[in-house]
């Protein structure tokens, strides 16, 4: 007998078993879709973004546009029965859903969730065809209008069809189907709560409502059971001695509800949440208070995206992410700039993370009713759909909204007046709104370094102030930044402050000992944030403060060492841990912690007469360092880190280092740069021209060494080091195209004379690596009118090339040969007895050039 005649008796059954309870199921697999520029569809699964590659190219815009999701639904008869609904959680920006071509809903924002009931619009017993229209073009009265981050189209997280019965708890609207869980009142000794929502009620029967509290350890500790009167509800339940929550124990309790059939016993709907009990202030003297005691926040800002996936990122990754977090020892996280994926929410809350949580009203406002209504429809989708987490402690509802003002020179002054009063009534609409709303949790917004915010009285609007402040980087000095709170502390007494952003770009192929402003070197970076850490922690007012950013992410309109990544990330886009994220857990986590920096530096060029520099991270007085089983250091840990200058042979080393309990190995390879020429038949010398730094080649492993003035073996001669400002040392901050090594192309030295290698006698292939920095260069090139008669431009820059005397390279224009900011190597093949030459001679401007590489043939 075969099983598949009984295949249809057991869909029956099935279809009938779960006629009275809610079935949830994601509807993420094989969705035909297609680009409205496309011809061709394709087959993709839920989460999705049509922008994970085209945000990350060069010479092309990412589409922003409309994408349309098909698929066919077989709907089973016995569903007539029942209330059907799909929820998105979330989709960007503009969602419009049809089934079988009827118009079913529509949804304005890319950061919340929302649900549409489709029973209506289906055929039970039938196929049905859903048909979504996404559309992310930029629209001027939806926020966000412009961000340092990529505005992802798609369904780029989970869709859900549910199944209730008729009568059920209410899904549509602004709280997507939740129901909120209030504490107002909590002690150690007590705590009040309340359960208030609303639901449908269908004509045809009696229902009951029944609820169940429990404990942390699943035990029911309180239960209410009473027959509806009305479509809206609210209880009250009182728990006595409640097991608090806190980033060290983030106890939950739990909540379930019950739709129930009076008649039949049937249970027609359900409804389950966690909540915590806690209480909270921020005070502008003592910082925030917790329970009843004061802690420092400190944590970091999160981006939602992945490399390669944009921001359609399974569940997993938002829980690798915050795990990450947490173990970092952090205890608090901004999800900037817009809320996050549900998920992230419920992880918080289990983790022990406490949380600013924002709508994406970011950098500039439009002065019509739509943009201000958009705006306040997202605060309160937002506040309505994430209420019930104990971890959210703040409502966030704006970001630099003056910084486009502040940077457009050509803005008059009545538009500037204009924009500042929009954007002060939209904060006061929005205050006003969350207040009414939540008055349990605390308003804030983020502010760039400037005094408008103050003088206009935006300021004074929320609960808190979060500065977002570069010191170091975007503005000189890294002391600057005490100075800066305590003015903003004497000025204000009366309002608590926090940094919601702060820390400089760093890219794990530049490492340095000389650390310096804008170098994009790890190095800086501890540097940097070392600085910010010691600064917030020794100010009893300051709230705390989030680094800028857990990981590194997509903005397809950076230029740095990296395209098209913002690059403050304490881990890289693909979330491998930078030096500074293994410092943040030396300062931060309690248990005895030891880590040898220099995961990314771990060959070593150096002089004869220099020390390998070893920085170690500990969270204890002392670390003993030893070296190949044998020589034992020393060091005293000053602010988390332990330094070791060691006098090292050439080849390779054994590291140990020991603190308290715990131990961390590292092994280092050295060589001298005075032996490196002897050695060139092997390897060949690479010199990162115009530099500080070292810049390792992640695709060769190669490492291209920092420059060096000529003295015997190989160097410079000449010029100067390339800066477009006088306290940035990147060089040029542009994007090289046709190249994934910027940082070799954005640094160079200008106007030299020569450079000179002495190489042993042989046959050689000489690359000079050069780029034209100038984005006003002249592409027009030089013209003989007689003689020896030239005309030239003052933006021209046009040079010769000679190689032990020999012309190779006449009147290079590189602007008009090979184009602005472009990578551009040439190559040479040279015979020497004893010497490589090569001199540099200018027509117009001075001569450039970024790196150089001599390889033995």
């Amino acid at each position: 007998m075969k099983f598949s005649k009984y295949l249809p008796i057991l869909l029956i059954l099935l279809c009938n078993s779960i006629s009275g309870q809610r079935l949830v199921k994601t509807m993420n697999s094989g969705w035909e879709f297609q680009l409205e520029n496309s011809e061709t569809p394709e087959t993709v699964n839920i989460p999705h973004t049509w922008n994970a590659e085209d945000a990350f190219q060069e010479n092309a815009e990412y589409f922003r546009g409309k994408g349309i999701y098909k698929k066919q639904m077989t709907v089973p008869a016995a569903w007539e029965e029942q209330s059907v609904f799909l929820k998105f959680e979330g989709a960007n920006q503009v969602t419009k859903l049809f089934i079988n071509d009827n118009l079913a809903g529509e949804h304005t924002g890319g950061y919340t969730a929302f649900v549409f009931e489709i029973s209506e619009f289906l055929k039970f017993g039938y196929t049905n065809e859903i048909r979504i229209e996404v559309d992310n073009s930029h629209d001027l009265d939806i926020p966000p209008l412009e961000a340092d981050f990529n505005f992802y189209g798609g369904i780029y997280r989970d869709l859900e069809l549910i199944i209730t019965g008729k009568s059920h708890f209410n899904f549509e609207g602004e709280a997507a189907g939740n129901l909120i869980v209030k504490t107002p009142e909590v002690s150690k000794d007590k705590a009040k709560i309340n359960f208030s929502g609303s639901l449908i009620h269908s004509e045809d029967s009696e229902l009951k409502l029944q609820i169940e509290i429990s404990d942390p350890s699943g035990k029911k500790v309180s239960e209410y059971e009473k027959e509806v009167e009305t479509e809206e509800f609210s209880v009250d339940f009182n728990l006595n001695d409640p097991a608090l929550w806190s980033p060290e124990d983030p106890t939950l309790y739990g909540l379930s509800a019950k739709l129930i059939d009076t008649d039949s016993g049937e249970v027609v709907d359900t409804y389950s949440t966690k909540f915590g009990c806690r209480w909270f202030k921020a005070d502008p003297e003592k910082g925030f208070i917790l329970n009843g005691k004061p802690i420092k926040l400190i944590g970091a800002n999160r981006h939602q995206d992945f490399e390669n996936m944009g921001n359609a990122v399974p569940n997993s990754i938002h829980r690798k992410d915050y795990q990450m977090i947490k173990d970092m020892g952090a205890n608090f996280i901004r999800t900037a700039h817009y809320p996050q994926d549900p998920e992230v929410y419920r992880l918080c809350d289990e983790l022990g993370l406490l949380v600013w949580t924002e709508i994406p009203v970011i950098n500039d406002v439009t002065d019509s009713e739509a943009y201000h209504q958009n705006s306040v429809n997202m605060l309160r989708e937002q506040v309505l759909q994430l209420y019930n987490h104990p971890s959210i402690v703040f409502w966030g509802y704006m970001n630099e909204i003056f910084i486009r003002l502040v940077f457009t020179g050509d803005m008059s002054e009545a538009d500037k007046k204009a924009k500042i009063e929009t954007s002060v009534k939209l904060a006061e609409k929005l205050e006003a709104e969350t207040k009414k709303l939540d008055s349990s949790r605390l308003s804030v917004m983020a502010l760039h370094e400037n005094e408008l915010y103050n003088t206009s009285g935006i300021a004074d609007i929320p609960d808190v102030i979060g500065w977002n402040l570069y010191f170091g980087w975007y503005t000189q000095g890294l002391e600057n930044l005490g100075k800066f709170l305590d003015q903003q502390h004497e000025k204000y007494p009366e309002r608590p402050i926090l940094i919601s952003e702060y820390g400089p770009g760093s890219d794990s192929r530049i490492q340095t000992n000389d650390p310096k402003p804008w170098d994009f070197s790890e190095a800086y970076q501890l540097k940097s944030h070392v600085s910010y850490l010691n600064q917030v922690i020794a100010r009893t007012y300051m709230i705390g403060m989030a680094a800028w950013n857990f990981a590194d992410f997509g903005s397809s309109g950076r230029q740095d060492s990296r395209s098209f990544i913002n690059q403050k990330g304490l881990v890289n886009f693909k979330r491998e841990p930078k030096d500074i994220y293994q410092y943040y857990k030396a300062r931060l986590v309690d248990e005895d912690l030891v880590y040898i920096a220099g995961r990314n530096f771990e060959n070593r060029i150096i002089k004869k007469s220099e020390p390998v520099k070893i920085k170690v991270f500990a969270n204890s007085e002392n670390v003993q360092l030893s070296v190949d089983g044998k020589k034992e250091l020393t060091s005293d840990v000053i602010d988390n880190i332990a330094e070791f200058n060691l006098n090292l042979t050439e080849g390779d080393h054994r590291l140990k280092a020991v603190s308290g309990n715990a131990e961390h190995f590292r092994n280092i390879t050295v060589q001298f740069r005075e032996n490196l020429l002897d050695n060139i038949a092997a390897s060949p010398l690479l010199i990162n021209t115009g530099s500080h730094s070292d810049f390792i080649d992640e695709e060769t492993g190669e490492i291209w060494i920092s420059d060096q003035e000529y003295s015997r073996s190989f160097g410079y001669v000449g010029g100067e080091t390339f800066q477009q400002s006088d306290n940035k040392f990147q060089g040029s901050a542009s994007n090289i195209k046709l190249t994934t090594k910027e940082p070799l192309y954005q640094t160079m030295r200008e106007g030299l004379d020569a450079y000179n290698i002495n190489v042993p006698q042989g046959k050689y292939r000489i690359s000079l690596l050069m780029t034209e920095p100038n984005r006003s260069a002249s592409t027009k090139s030089i013209y003989n009118l007689g003689s020896d008669a030239k005309t030239t431009s003052e933006e021209a820059r046009v040079f010769d090339i000679m190689i032990n005397g020999k012309m190779v390279e006449k009147d290079l224009n590189l602007a008009a040969e090979y184009g602005i900011l472009t990578a551009v190597e040439l190559n040479y093949i040279v015979e020497t007895k004893d010497n490589i030459e090569v001199q540099f001679k200018s027509s117009s401007g001075k001569p450039v050039l970024s790196g150089i590489r001599v390889e033995k043939l």
